[in-house]
């Protein structure tokens, strides 16, 4: 059944509706490139020595505004040739300039032009040499101006800085809140850091031995700033009333503990002193220590003998109590005796070589000697008129001489010697 004319015009009105709606979308799309789909906007090209992550499709910039987009990238005697439509008839001259700027930090690029001067004619299909143009400049290529010893440290530095960072969010977030307070420091800090009492290159070094000391323990320093963050928080309970009360206390608790350690200074000292004994003491004993474990080595022996001398000492010993008691009404009155004897006795004292000497004569001369009898007679003689002119004219023995004298004063034989 062939279809009737109104069906046939109602699906030619849908056609061309349709086709009018495509056509709508295409307009639009273009359009948001500032171009109709029948219109060839100019192009503009420019070598460079590096393009980078310059891509086809990349935006064309002028001032900061797109006024175009990178249509084609050609290699053109080693260097690359970025070919670029440029939209709403923005012009581009022989002395204008075109440089490749970072548009993110995931190293999208974008073109920035410069059109010139209108005096120099236009650009048309001529190519900006690289003597006008920009080239791109990455990390990469500034990372090289280190060594590739100094890129490794850099490199495993920002990795350990990432690992550090990864799980640190909230704490990071915090951080980046009060950063405009902290940064309202910031002169203060730098001037401090410039100055010459600071002494930043020693800081730096050891900051570095500091770090290295860190080696093998993160665990432990991570357990610590954690148990540091608890107490923290612990002292912020209850908006850090009990804080601020302990604080206010503390002047006073300070003036008292200060007096404290005041007086604890002398017997410090005394300590200190004692100590110094002590260590001289113990010095001592240390040496005495093998003279001492000799001693308690040989000592077992004689100590074994120890409990049958006591058992015979014992009667010796109870003896000896009784006599001691007896003789305790005595001690006193001998005390005394002797106290009265001690004026003549040191009068006495200078003449005992000579008594005993006396003695010993007598005792000599009254002693019988072996094989003949000796009989020792007192006599009184009276010297005859004879004997008496015989007697020298001077006799220079001294008749009360010092103590020790009178035997010094005779010769082996007896006689006086005179002048001694």
């Amino acid at each position: 059944m062939a279809p009737s004319r109104h069906a046939a015009r109602r699906f030619l009105i849908g056609l061309v509706a349709l086709v009018a709606v495509l056509f709508a979308f295409y307009i639009a799309f273009n359009a948001n490139q500032a171009k109709l789909p029948w219109q060839r906007p100019p192009v503009a090209k420019a070598a460079f020595t590096d393009i980078g992550q310059l891509q086809v499709g990349s935006e064309v910039r002028q001032n900061g505004v797109k006024v175009g987009t990178v249509s084609a990238i050609d290699l053109v005697n080693g260097d690359p040739v970025v070919s670029m439509e440029l939209y709403g008839g923005v012009p581009m001259n022989r002395d204008g300039y075109a440089g490749i700027y970072d548009q993110s930090t995931l190293a999208q690029k974008f073109v920035e032009l410069r059109p010139g001067t209108p005096a120099s004619g236009p650009l048309g299909d001529a190519v900006l040499p690289v003597a006008q143009t920009e080239s791109t400049h990455d990390l990469v290529q500034v990372l090289d101006v280190f060594d590739p010893a100094t890129r490794r440290a850099l490199g495993n530095a920002l990795r350990q800085l990432g690992t550090g960072l990864a799980g640190y969010g909230p704490g990071l977030h915090e951080f980046v809140s009060t950063a405009p307070a902290d940064l309202d420091n910031l002169g203060a800090i730098s001037t401090t850091l410039t100055n010459d009492r600071t002494d930043l290159p020693k800081l730096l070094r050891t900051t570095d031995r500091l770090a290295t000391r860190f080696a093998g323990r993160e665990q432990q320093w991570t357990e610590l700033l954690h148990q540091t963050d608890e107490t923290l928080r612990a002292l912020g309970v209850d908006d850090s009333a009990p804080l601020a009360a302990t604080l206010n206390k503390l002047p006073p608790t300070l003036r008292a503990a200060r007096g404290a350690l005041d007086a604890a200074n002398q017997p410090l000292a005394d300590v200190a002193t004692a100590t110094g004994r002590l260590r001289s003491g113990a010095g001592s004993l240390g040496r005495a220590t093998p003279d001492l474990r000799g001693v308690f080595r040989e000592a077992p022996d004689p100590l074994a003998k120890v409990p049958g001398v006591a058992d015979d000492v014992k009667p010796a010993a109870d003896d000896l109590t009784h006599t001691l008691s007896d003789a305790r009404p005595f001690v006193p009155r001998l005390g005394d005796g002797l106290a009265s004897a001690a004026p003549p006795m040191r009068v006495i004292a200078p003449f005992a070589q000579d008594i005993g000497t006396f003695f010993t004569d007598i005792g000599t001369l009254s002693s019988s000697h072996d094989g003949w009898e000796h009989r020792f007679r007192i006599m009184m003689a009276m010297p005859s008129l004879t004997s008496l002119q015989e007697l020298p004219v001077k006799d220079t023995a001294n008749p009360y001489p010092v103590p020790g004298q009178p035997y010094r004063q005779r010769d082996p034989n007896g006689a006086l010697v005179p002048g001694r």
